[in-house]
């Protein structure tokens, strides 16, 4: 067992390898790249599923900016043929990632595109002294690094793949990750035809289809969501696209289960193993079971190795409610959210992997195309082409993030109320009231069972509860204090205010509300559950429930 965990704070392959970082050897999908016959190729999988990290280690793999046959030692790739070994930074490699430039309008958009090219030709400045530009080129790269281009910025970057094919002799590899994230961001703030415009002007110009024309040797676009080919990809057909849905490249983002097993054996956590398969297991790629990368690595780094939600993908959350709440036509969306709550699953589902975005506010299977392209469900099978299938949760972390998400939603339509100011105020009857209220309609879809499922359920629904625009506590759960584990713990970040210690109890056959309550007051005490709080005011609460019924005290 090694004593030290080192987890990367980033997704540069560089530095993760030459720190010694935990890596789950990816290099592999090198040598599928290499062997795939597509000029260029589109990889969709959902955020922080290792997209970014992969594309980095191709481009230390292939750019010849570097040599990296040290930074590759040991690793799947450098046991392979020759063949292979001798593409080895070989080739001009651009790498642009898209991930930063959601912007509230298309200017700022522009803008912040004009930094990001900058940045690219930056590295380049040396072909302003290559007698391959004509003084008009030399005057466009200058253009682009003063950032005054405004017109033709969307073809800086296939501008740029020219010039470079014509220093080297080579065509260059592009490495585009996370090109959808302006476009869905776009399609939120309403500049949706400007960004499509944009987008499939940089498409058609970079990764020309005649072959002829094109300065592209390999392409490799990744993002969340293959946005529809009718609007954006027209012109540029040749760009194949391999969905989580295809066996290709199914085991390369996320990790498999074979991988999970082995990094926690070799860390001294394989006893962990069925906790973290409950937490972070259950995406289906293809015929792959998948792992929650990001939630494993954090697993990892975790001193205490807590089983708890880590990945939250902030991005498009805001689209998902609006989408959940608005569609038109569609009235029992919501209701088949809640369901979805309920259950774990939603049925007859025909997924639409070819996105058109306009469709979502009409369209509820393209709804629940975009909440497995986010990561939030995942198809119990795949068979044939996508119709009639039934879409489920896929672990025990993202059944509590829905939970939050729609526990904070649910607040909003609760007339704004915010539970964190009644208690933060001592109006510790409106709490009672307001919440048993929105308890009991906005849960009126469930049927709650009587266990311990119910009790996370409640747990999971007052964290978003209380989370949402909340700036006056610390909001922690499940951590060690006393003698034991709180359930909720609200520590004042503002002084005269009191702090709260929340139990949740589950209300058995063999019990009723009141020793269920009582019971609850005394693990308080007994435990000293209020034990990092006892410098403050310190108001102790127990939510006893058995199904939507429930009672809250305090003390």
């Amino acid at each position: 067992m090694e004593k030290e965990i080192k987890i990367a704070e980033n997704n540069d392959f560089k530095e993760l390898i030459e720190g010694k970082y935990v890596y789950i050897d990816k290099t592999l999908l090198i040598k599928e790249i290499i062997d795939n016959g597509d000029k260029s190729i589109m990889i969709p999988r959902p955020r922080r599923f290792g997209k970014t990290l992969n594309l980095s280690m191709l481009y230390y793999y292939f750019s010849n900016e570097f040599d990296s046959h040290e930074l590759f030692k040991g690793l799947e790739i450098m046991k392979q043929e020759e063949k292979y070994l001798n593409e080895m930074n070989k080739y001009p490699t651009i790498f642009l990632d898209l991930k930063n430039t959601k912007m509230d309008t298309f200017e700022a958009f522009k803008d912040k595109y004009k930094d990001i090219i900058k940045s690219v030709y930056d590295k380049h400045d040396y072909l302003l002294e290559s007698d391959k530009l004509d003084e008009t080129e030399k005057e466009d790269f200058r253009k682009i690094i003063r950032k005054e281009e405004d017109m033709f910025l969307a073809d800086a970057l296939s501008k740029l793949l020219g010039y470079l094919k014509e220093y080297y002799g080579k065509k260059v590899i592009v490495l585009l990750d996370e090109y959808d994230a302006p476009i869905l961001h776009g399609y939120e703030k309403g500049y949706y035809n400007e960004i499509i415009e944009f987008m499939k002007q940089l498409f058609v110009t970079t990764f020309k289809p005649e072959p002829i024309f094109s300065n592209v040797h390999k392409g490799i676009i990744t993002g969340m969501s293959r946005i529809s080919k009718e609007n954006l990809f027209s012109d540029a057909n040749n760009i194949i696209v391999y969905n989580m849905t295809d066996s290709k490249f199914s085991t390369y983002f996320g990790f498999t289960e074979e991988e999970v097993i082995e990094v926690l054996d070799k860390y001294g956590l394989g006893e962990n193993f069925d906790g973290v398969k409950k937490w972070y297991d259950g995406y289906l790629f293809n015929k792959t079971t998948i792992y929650n990368p990001w939630s494993i690595l954090c697993y990892l780094r975790n001193t205490d190795h807590e089983l708890v939600t880590y990945w939250a993908n902030t991005g498009g959350v805001d689209l998902l409610k609006n989408l959940i709440y608005n569609i038109e036509d569609k009235t029992n969306l919501l209701s088949e959210f809640h369901s979805l709550l309920e259950k774990g699953y939603v049925e007859h589902v025909n997924i639409d992997l070819r996105m058109e975005l306009k469709s979502l506010k009409s369209d509820e299977d393209t709804v629940w195309t975009l909440f497995m392209l986010s990561g939030y469900l995942t198809p119990t099978t795949l068979i044939g082409n996508g119709e009639d299938i039934t879409l489920r949760i896929p672990n025990l972390e993202i059944k509590k993030n829905l939970i939050k998400m729609a526990s904070s939603w649910f607040m909003v339509d609760y007339g704004g109320r915010n539970f964190i100011k009644l208690l933060a105020n001592h109006s510790l009857e409106d709490f009672k009231s307001d919440f048993e209220d929105l308890v009991i309609s906005s849960l009126s879809y469930y049927d709650l069972p009587n266990n311990s499922e119910s009790e996370a359920f409640y747990h999971s629904f007052a964290l978003g509860l209380l989370t949402a625009n909340n700036k006056l506590y610390e909001i922690t759960s499940n951590r060690e204090s006393g003698y034991g584990r709180y359930d909720v713990l609200l520590t004042p970040k503002v002084k005269d205010i009191p702090a709260y210690v929340i139990e949740f109890k589950l209300v058995t056959d063999e019990s009723n509300f009141e020793e269920t309550l009582e019971l609850g007051f005394k693990q308080i005490e007994d435990r000293k559950y209020f034990y990092n709080v006892k410098d403050y005011e310190v108001i102790k609460m127990v939510i006893a429930f058995k199904g939507k019924r429930l009672k809250i005290e305090t003390r």
